[in-house]
């Protein structure tokens, strides 16, 4: 299946080099509209839209009443965010063929990208009356209540469009999307194991039982789920994909690799694949492989953030730093505020002794994410490595007033204080962290390499764990 997928990407390059050779030389030319589809197709798959656009003003000056090239050259513009003249041209395609039901879908999408929910709306129950996927309308009006935020209404419209459609997956998966913001995913079950009482020969059924295991993260009856799915189609590739995603969760990193293999046999190269692969082969410590597959999975698509990520965090694993650093902006360059983009930046910067551009980075994540006590006991770590014990005390504190029960700031603190000749204060605090959640007293001594400190601090625990009777 991938050679033939290959096959055919190779002929369809073929016609679009052959398109761009009489362009560039002004050679007349004429190709019918489904191959003049094909190309402008190619272009959008690519992200290639001025060229794309390009190619779609030539088609319609060949095939002016064309709806089907009205439509792509609206795809371009909606990709180009030009809304209002995707429009425009939708409503010309309708003129043309005013029962085409995916012009309906696609201008209810542009009404709700730009916030015009109620109008969406009425655009679709407008393709009911003609619609035969009345599922898929259904779909994209629960779509359009989802984007306003009215989830429970959203709810109704993706259960009307499963009672239509048993398996239309998207329904499904976004209906479990909104049970998980309302609170009710966990009390649903019981509607998705109906499908399967119904049909227990559905894969889709299977499918989206494990979805929803995946999400409530019972990822063991998640991948038995799958499992079931891909014994009634042994090439089900979306169950393959989400099975090796819960072998990762269950830190099964071989079988997902397999899982990803048997993904990318059936459905031929994709950025999707790949950058699973890679991170497989990440968890798998074999990084030489895993930037192989993320280098694959951008040559697809530029765009793909968390490919470039991938390749950041497996050159860190290689402590080739200055390489990690180029990727993690790279990735932060597509997602400005994520936060383990920004992490990652932010110690790499620090490894490599740039303490000026790790501490900008750390200030960012902890003004978005006050709340991350990753961040902020790394922010203070370079402080107290740097010398500057009392920023770095300073930063704890305020991770405290931040998140006043978590154990391992006092820990931490309690550390920084020692260092800082203050004991008293550093057996008071030590006692709070103890009180807050014993367990986590080990972390004191990956930073207290002293013999001599670490027998005071055990004899202290030791007299906390008797007098609490732990």
């Amino acid at each position: 299946m991938a050679e033939e997928f290959k096959k055919k990407q190779e002929k369809l390059q073929k016609l679009v080099l052959e398109f761009e050779f009489q362009v560039k030389n002004n050679i007349d030319f004429y190709y019918d509209s489904e191959y003049y589809e094909r190309i402008v197709k190619w272009y959008i798959d690519n992200h290639k839209f001025k060229l794309g656009l390009k190619a779609i003003e030539i088609a319609l000056s060949q095939h002016k009443f064309s709806s089907d090239l009205l439509i792509q050259k609206a795809n371009i513009l909606i990709a180009l965010q030009k809304f209002s003249k995707a429009l425009m041209f939708l409503d010309k395609a309708h003129t043309l063929n005013p029962k085409d039901e995916n012009i309906f879908i696609l201008t209810g999408q542009v009404k709700i990208i730009l916030g015009h929910y109620d109008d969406a709306i009425e655009t679709f129950n407008k393709a009911l009356d003609i619609s035969e996927n009345r599922d898929e309308i259904f779909y994209q009006v629960g779509l359009a209540y989802q984007a306003n935020g009215k989830f429970n209404h959203a709810t109704e419209n993706f259960k009307k469009a499963i009672d239509i459609n048993i398996n239309h997956e998207n329904a499904l998966y976004d209906l479990a999307y909104c049970l998980n913001l309302t609170g009710e995913l966990k009390n649903s079950i019981h509607y998705y194991k109906k499908f399967i009482d119904e049909d227990p020969y559905s894969e889709f059924g299977w499918f989206n039982l494990g979805n929803i295991y995946n999400k409530l993260k019972k990822y063991s009856k998640a991948a038995e789920a799958f499992e079931y799915a891909i014994a009634i189609d042994d090439e089900y590739s979306a169950a393959f994909m989400s099975l090796g995603d819960s072998y990762i969760n269950l830190g099964k990193f071989d079988l997902a690799k397999k899982c990803f293999e048997k993904a990318l046999e059936f459905d031929g190269p994709s950025p999707d694949i790949y950058y699973n692969l890679g991170r497989a082969y990440y968890l798998l410590k074999d990084f030489k492989t895993s930037i192989n597959f993320y280098q694959r999975s951008i040559k697809i698509d530029l765009f793909y953030k968390d490919s470039y990520y991938g390749l950041g965090k497996s050159l860190f694993s290689m402590d080739k730093w200055f390489e990690a650093i180029h990727y993690f902006k790279k990735a932060q360059k597509f997602d400005n505020d994520n936060i383990d983009f920004l992490k990652s930046l932010a110690y790499a910067e620090f490894k490599v002794g740039n303490l000026v551009s790790s501490i900008d980075v750390y200030t960012k994540v902890i003004e978005l994410y006050p709340e991350d006590v990753e961040s902020c006991l790394d922010f203070s770590f370079i402080y107290y490595e740097s010398g500057d014990i009392k920023k770095a005390i300073s930063i704890i504190n305020e991770g405290i007033a931040e998140t006043p029960g978590e154990s391992l700031f006092y820990y931490r603190l309690v550390v920084y204080l020692l260092d800082d000749g203050k004991y008293k204060e550093a057996i008071n605090v030590l006692e709070s962290a103890l009180s807050i959640n014993f367990e986590n007293h080990d972390v004191l001594f990956e930073l207290i390499p002293k013999f001599e400190t670490q027998s005071a601090l055990i004899r202290v625990i030791n007299q906390f764990k008797k007098n609490n009777q732990l």
